[in-house]
This record gives C-alpha cells, sequence and structure tokens, in this order.
C-alpha cells in the first residue's frame, strides 16, 4: 500500500521570540496568498499609521497581524487585542519588515 504524510513536507518558518514573561517562541509558516497581499497593502500604510494612530486603523493592522502570527506550527491562536496588549507600534512596523523580507527570500529560493 501507498502512503503520503502531508507533515513529512518540510515548510519554511520563521521564528519568532514573543516580548513576554517566558520569551515564548513561535514558528510562523507560510499564509494564504489572500493574507500576504493584505499586509503589503497595510505595510504601505503603516507609516500614516503610526503618525495619525487612528483607532479604528490601527486595530485593522492588529488584527491583520494577530492573523499573520496564528499561522505558527505551534498551533496558537492570537487575536487583535491579545496583540495589542503584547506589542506596540514599533513592534508591528519592525515585525512587518522582518516578514516580508521572510517572504521575499522564499520568492526568490522558488525562482
Amino acid at each position: 500500500m501507498a502512503k503520503f504524510d502531508f507533515n513529512a513536507i518540510s515548510q519554511p518558518t520563521l521564528e519568532v521570540t514573543l516580548p513576554d514573561k517566558k520569551h515564548s517562541q513561535l514558528h510562523l509558516t507560510i499564509p494564504k496568498t489572500s493574507l500576504v497581499e493584505r499586509l503589503t497593502e497595510m505595510t504601505e500604510e503603516l507609516d500614516e499609521i503610526t503618525s495619525t494612530k487612528d483607532e479604528n486603523t490601527l486595530y485593522r493592522a492588529y488584527s491583520l497581524f494577530a492573523e499573520l502570527m496564528s499561522c505558527n506550527q505551534e498551533c496558537r491562536d492570537f487575536t487583535a487585542d491579545e496583540l495589542k496588549k503584547m506589542l506596540n507600534i514599533e513592534h508591528l512596523t519592525a515585525f512587518s519588515l522582518e516578514y516580508i523580507k521572510f517572504l521575499g527570500t522564499l520568492k526568490r529560493e522558488k525562482n
């Protein structure tokens, strides 16, 4: 009998250390394409978000990053409210730059 195991496929990950008391580590996996597109759009708005600090736009950013960070091998889910307590806007900006760099590396490896 032939077998195929999806778990045997190695997926690239981005290791992230959270700023909590335990310095918890996550291994972020590649999200769906639609989520990456939303990240790209949000990254273009981050300068505006940091300067205006509009609550609605800021909450959208935290929601998006919660979705991205919920794509992890540890099967841990995040909410916007949870991230808002843990991360400030500078964290989001730094994370988005690093995450986009991670995705860019993967894209270059495919080609």
